[in-house]
């Protein structure tokens, strides 16, 4: 699992959500998340901070994702306006690999 893989390159992960805290504890227990999940996000003021799109019909963002380096900079970003356009984690693996080779 890509949790244990995670953990060997210290890279966590933290999730954020507009759907309320019953939708989000739900999804939470049904993909067995093992990371934190915020929940009751404004999805205006979230764009406005991070430039994630947002869906008028249902209203909710689209999927957002950024990797930040040890001091909180963002190093990469994947913006996404559909279903495709995600962080997966082969890739977050594969980019953080490659930064600690860099570096």
């Amino acid at each position: 699992m890509a949790g244990h893989e995670f953990a060997r390159e210290h890279i966590k992960v933290i999730s954020v959500s507009a759907d309320d805290r019953e939708t989000s504890e739900a999804l939470v227990e049904k993909h067995h998340l093992s990371f934190p999940v915020g929940y009751g996000a404004d999805p205006k003021a979230v764009s406005a901070v991070t430039g994630a799109a947002i869906n008028e019909k249902p209203y909710c963002l689209q999927a957002t994702g950024f990797i930040l380096d040890a001091e909180g900079r963002i190093v990469t970003a994947v913006y996404s306006t559909r279903a495709i356009g995600r962080l997966n984690p082969d890739d977050v693996l594969g980019f953080v690999r490659y930064l600690k080779c860099r570096s």
